[in-house]
């Protein structure tokens, strides 16, 4: 039956301004694409592994995505809080938590949430 998970797509009124902020802000980098640069673009890190897809929902003439929760990590998330206010993102200071993870959380310009994650015990991961 089911034997494996290839993406998340986001169908939305705004996938330009959408795909510029996962690939300009937040340096996620683009795997490819299935019509061009705005429209059926996946994003990740690693080719064989599942990413995000990018959809124009006008264009399919689709209904746009639900809110959704994407979660990434990082090495160090002081730098990338301080890279993302440098690039202008008005954001809450990054939070720890007791089960190991330091977090950060914000919206994408669909409202979707963006939580970086940052293993305090590296064993956890």
């Amino acid at each position: 039956m089911i034997n494996g998970f290839c993406c998340t797509n986001i169908f939305t009124r705004n996938a330009v301004e959408l795909i510029k902020f996962y690939r300009e802000t937040l340096e996620i980098p683009m795997l490819k694409t299935d019509v061009d640069d705005y429209n059926g673009v996946y994003l990740g890190f690693l080719q064989d592994a599942p990413s995000i897809c990018i959809w124009d929902a006008v264009k399919w003439d689709v209904p746009v995505s639900g809110v959704m929760s994407f979660v990434f990590c990082c090495d160090n998330l002081d730098a990338a809080y301080s890279e993302l206010t440098n690039k202008g993102l008005v954001l809450d200071a990054p939070v720890k938590f007791d089960w190991g993870t330091y977090e950060l959380r914000l919206k994408d310009p669909d409202h979707n949430e963006i939580v970086i994650v940052e293993y305090l015990n590296k064993g956890n991961e």
